[in-house]
């Protein structure tokens, strides 16, 4: 597979309409039999690879005597395509928001307590423990954060994903650090988003896992090493953590 036909399947394009698409680059106004000719393709599946191609905008039809031919759209029609993409992307995410709080209702109609304990396992389980805690509802968190944690072990890219997402997010929250974490000089506005305090000595090395405590959750990400992470949701567990993490808080020293 080439570096185009890669590029093009990035961006939602099929190998069949890559390989259209980039045959009729080479030559403007080509009939079906051209494309048979030049690809290899059978014909109902150019058919349909064309129809789709114009849904997306990149392919126009005329007819010229009895034939019909196609005349790929210049390259640059590719950034009106993703455009409407991100549009419906957008549109879609907006539904979302209105969706899930009627569907989170329907859920917890049940007696008693809503009660859930899941268990995630590998980078990409992490990954999405964390996506969970960047889009609550509330925007605030409660977070206990040991020197060495998942964020400093692994990849300094997704590191830096992490606090852009939780600051488009307008993620607000009250950190424990570990005295470590003094090595780097935080900025005004990091420090109006992170509220960080230094835990006491005491607690040195008593946190092996990074804590998030968040609407009726508790996020527990364990190190690297240990390549899991567990998402309790308990409004009563919640409110255990959080009245742990209210007395550390109280006796920690404040960022300086």
């Amino acid at each position: 597979m080439d570096e185009f036909t890669i590029l093009l399947a990035d961006l939602g394009l099929t190998s069949t309409e890559v390989s259209l698409y980039l045959c009729g680059l080479e030559r403007d106004g080509m009939g079906v039999q051209d494309f048979w000719k030049k690809t290899g393709i059978k014909r109902p599946t150019i058919y349909h690879a064309m129809d789709t191609l114009m849904e997306k905008g990149l392919v126009a039809q005329k007819k010229v005597g009895n034939r019909t031919l196609f005349s790929m759209c210049p390259p640059e029609q590719i950034r009106f395509y993703i455009a409407r993409q991100q549009d419906r992307l957008r549109m879609k995410e907006a539904q979302l928001e209105r969706i899930i709080p009627l569907l989170a209702e329907r859920r917890e109609t049940g007696t008693g307590e809503r009660f859930s304990l899941v268990e995630y396992q590998g980078i990409e389980g992490i990954k999405t423990v964390f996506d969970t805690a960047i889009y609550c509802r509330s925007k605030r968190w409660d977070i206990i954060a040991p020197f060495q944690n998942f964020l400093r072990e692994y990849e300094q890219e997704y590191a830096e994903y992490y606090l852009r997402a939780r600051e488009n997010n307008g993620i607000v929250a009250r950190s424990l650090w570990e005295r470590g974490m003094k090595e780097r000089r935080l900025t005004e506005k990091e420090i109006q988003l992170r509220n960080p305090r230094f835990m006491p000595k005491s607690m040195e090395n008593r946190f092996r896992s990074l804590s998030i405590i968040f609407d009726d959750k508790v996020a527990i990400i364990s190190p690297l090493e240990g390549l899991s992470a567990t998402l309790i949701t308990s409004q009563e567990i919640n409110s255990m953590f959080r009245a742990l993490f209210d007395g550390i808080w109280d006796v920690s020293e404040e960022y300086r």
